[in-house]
């Protein structure tokens, strides 16, 4: 047997009931702000700016990313990169993995 259809065959050991899943419980109190791919608010001051769902400062869109949690649409002093989340949901991943650790 190769050794890609041994790792296929093993199977993860089941989680216990007992024990809480973070990331559900992480997306049940992140509320959904924008689907995925949908687009950032067009700033009505400007002819090619949109806004920051955070700030609300102007921006062209390449300078925004989405949040792959909540869909908000954050300018770079909004992002944390550390967990690729607008500036919300990196404190709310933050306070579970200190929730998790205790």
């Amino acid at each position: 047997m190769t050794l890609w259809k041994k790792n296929w065959l093993r199977k993860d050991p089941q989680k216990s009931k007992d024990t809480p899943d973070r990331f559900h419980e992480l997306k049940s109190e992140i509320a959904v702000i924008r689907k995925q791919g949908e687009g950032p608010t067009k700033d009505p001051g400007t002819f090619s700016q949109y806004l920051c769902d955070l700030c609300t400062s102007p921006h062209p869109v390449p300078e925004l990313r989405q949040c792959v949690l909540c869909g908000r649409w954050a300018c770079k002093t909004c992002w944390k990169d550390e967990f690729y989340t607008c500036k919300s949901c990196a404190g709310l991943i933050a306070v579970h993995s200190r929730m998790s650790r205790e």
